[in-house]
């Protein structure tokens, strides 16, 4: 073998495709074997070192799907793309989902073929992102947190979608930029669009048209991630455009990349399951199952209770220069519910930070999300709320002045994310522009 050259394995029992194959690869500067059938390649395998395998699903001694398991545990650290019929996917989702790289549909596109090589020679030669510690919100050793972890370690060499599902605050967004950060693309920059943030007309022209100023997303995520929160909020229609460029790796034939080939990998963030949207008519059932590949639920911090001192120091590490927690402060987060997750537990140990006078943070120091000081010595359903009292204010400024406070109060539990404030307040990403706007909020 070949020292200097990636060694790839091709297997496919028709003479005329290993022939297209084995010559494509070799001029791409590539050491190149094949075999017709599992067999053989099976003792190949066994007897050289490869850096890359490709193999049709339908094969005379045997099932590629099968072989992808055998591939998944034997050579753990070789990643394997499988060749599927025109226009059958399904095969091919269930390869990605037993660990297979990534997939050609026949006929073969040689530019995919380019790219799908290039993002796994990315993957062999390690060049991803190595974490130097555990993210904050994923620190702990619960069995939900480590489920987590392992499987992200498992992921990390594939192509395939990937489904974040999470309550709110579980830092989805923040998981799917870790994924990308660990990935062959990590050298662009990921795109992200929130589905809630904007009309579904508008939704679709981000997606697929360009302005004057910015290039349609998907163009701009091409050879990166595209991350997507609340799918469900596309219109059917745009839905249906978005499947067709996924499956036909091709760009709208009304864009003017339209000539160009597409390589994204999408990273999907729901509160939900998919399912539940599929159940509603919200979401394609077709686009369901291209998407639903491979699913990371991140527990809440209710479901990983265990793991909340770990939580608290590591966010305090990271959000203070040595600030120490007491032991009534910690006893008061304990009994909260945490209704918005990691992000409410960073909001008010930052909060704290600011407002302790000392080197230790105590209960007193703790407001939590609805704006009341917290002690330790009250219960929280004994908690006194603050109220609005109308006075000799008309009317009109008197509301007013309760949405300046409930629109300034989901600010500053989302740390000013207007997106994710307007869904605390129940509004479109518009209306609270529009309110802020109104009511001199900067």
């Amino acid at each position: 073998m070949n020292q200097n050259k990636p060694k790839v394995l091709v297997i496919d029992d028709e003479a005329d495709i290993r022939h297209l194959l084995t010559m494509t690869l070799i001029q791409m500067g590539l050491d190149v074997s094949s075999s017709k059938d599992l067999t053989d390649a099976k003792k190949q395998l066994s007897e050289e070192q490869f850096h890359f395998c490709l193999t049709d699903l339908k094969l005379p001694d045997g099932n590629g799907l099968d072989f992808v398991k055998y591939v998944r545990k034997q050579y753990p650290h070789m990643p394997i793309a499988v060749i599927t019929a025109f226009g059958s996917t399904d095969n091919a989702i269930e390869a990605m989902k037993l660990g297979a790289f990534d997939f050609l549909a026949k006929p073969i596109d040689l530019s995919h073929l380019r790219q799908l090589l290039k993002h796994a020679f990315k993957y062999v030669d390690g060049k991803q992102v190595e974490p130097q510690a555990p993210f904050t919100f994923l620190a702990g050793s619960s069995e939900a947190i480590n489920k987590l972890r392992e499987k992200m370690v498992k992921i990390r060499g594939s192509q395939a979608p990937i489904v974040i599902e999470g309550e709110k605050g579980t830092e989805k967004e923040r998981l799917a930029q870790i994924l990308h950060e660990q990935s062959s693309r990590s050298d662009q920059a990921e795109v992200f669009l929130d589905c809630s943030s904007e009309e579904q007309e508008e939704l679709e022209h981000l997606l697929f048209n360009k302005d004057e100023q910015h290039d349609c997303l998907l163009f701009q995520a091409n050879n990166s991630t595209l991350i997507l929160s609340n799918i469900q909020n596309l219109s059917i229609i745009t839905q249906k455009k978005l499947l067709h460029a996924i499956e036909q790796k091709k760009f709208p034939i009304e864009s003017e990349h339209s000539d160009q080939p597409m390589d994204i990998r999408i990273i999907i963030c729901t509160e939900k399951p998919l399912i539940d949207y599929v159940h509603t008519h919200q979401l394609r059932d077709d686009l369901f199952f291209r998407l639903n590949v491979i699913q990371l639920k991140i527990p809440s911090i209710t479901q990983r209770l265990s793991d909340l001192d770990i939580l608290i120091d590591s966010y305090l590490e990271e959000l203070s220069d040595g600030k120490k927690i007491s032991t009534d402060a910690r006893d008061v987060l304990k009994n909260y519910e945490f209704p918005f997750n990691y992000r409410e537990l960073e909001n008010i140990l930052e909060k704290a930070c600011a407002l302790s006078e000392s080197d230790t943070i105590e209960a007193s120091d703790l407001i939590m999300a609805q704006g009341d000081e917290i002690e330790s010595t009250k219960p929280r359903q004994e908690q006194v709320k603050s109220g609005f009292s109308r006075g000799d204010l008309p009317l009109d400024q008197f509301i007013e002045k309760i949405e300046k406070a409930e629109i300034e109060k989901a600010l500053n539990e989302t740390r000013w994310n207007r997106t994710e404030a307007a869904k605390l307040l129940g509004i479109t990403f518009r209306t609270i522009r529009y309110k802020m706007k109104k009511l001199g909020i900067e």
